[in-house]
């Protein structure tokens, strides 16, 4: 992996502020294979990922006349991706309670299985939407989507202690919300 040119980038931040379409185009060569890659890495999804970063750039051009020149356009592109990615997190089901079909059959071959199941699942939906914006971005990011603390702190832009704050607090009202589930 080539890093991205700096010097290259802060030479295209007046020119795309002037709408300079090449200039943009430079810009979108350079950074495509980052974004891609960051999104990638937030998603795990290939081809979601492609498209969030179309997505990302058409936000970056929309947005182009409140982009600060003085301000870092790599910065708020990555933060145009890291929300993009959030909010479709956000809209996915939460989780694939069960993996395993067998398992799954099995547990559907018990009525009250299945009605157990169907509380809980709504009830632990229920708790996620109640946690703070953070603190449940924090929690789809780690338990949903398998990022680690530290990627979770690179792509939330916080410290680590901060994720793993959040993840506490995340946790707590979990299994307060979910106290009957869990006896």
């Amino acid at each position: 992996m080539m890093p991205v040119n700096q010097k290259k980038i802060s030479e295209l931040y007046p020119l795309i502020k002037e709408k300079d379409e090449q200039a943009l185009k430079e810009f979108f060569y350079l950074m495509q294979p980052e974004i891609f890659r960051f999104l990638f890495r937030y998603t795990g999804d290939r081809a979601l990922a492609e498209d969030l970063v179309q997505e990302t750039f058409i936000k970056f051009w929309l947005s182009i006349d409140n982009l600060d020149v003085d301000k870092l356009c790599k910065s708020y592109l990555y933060k145009i991706a890291r929300n993009l990615a959030i909010n479709h997190i956000n809209r996915k089901p939460p989780f694939k309670f069960i993996g395993d079909e067998e398992n799954f059959l099995s547990l559907l071959n018990n009525p009250q299985n299945e009605i157990d199941l169907t509380f809980f699942m709504d009830d632990f939906q229920k708790a996620i939407n109640t946690l703070p914006e953070r603190c449940k971005a924090t929690f789809l990011l780690s338990r949903i989507s398998g990022f680690d603390y530290s990627e979770i702190s690179e792509i939330m832009n916080v410290s680590l202690q901060t994720v793993k704050n959040q993840m506490n607090k995340a946790l707590a009202v979990l299994r307060k919300r979910l106290k009957n589930h869990l006896d």
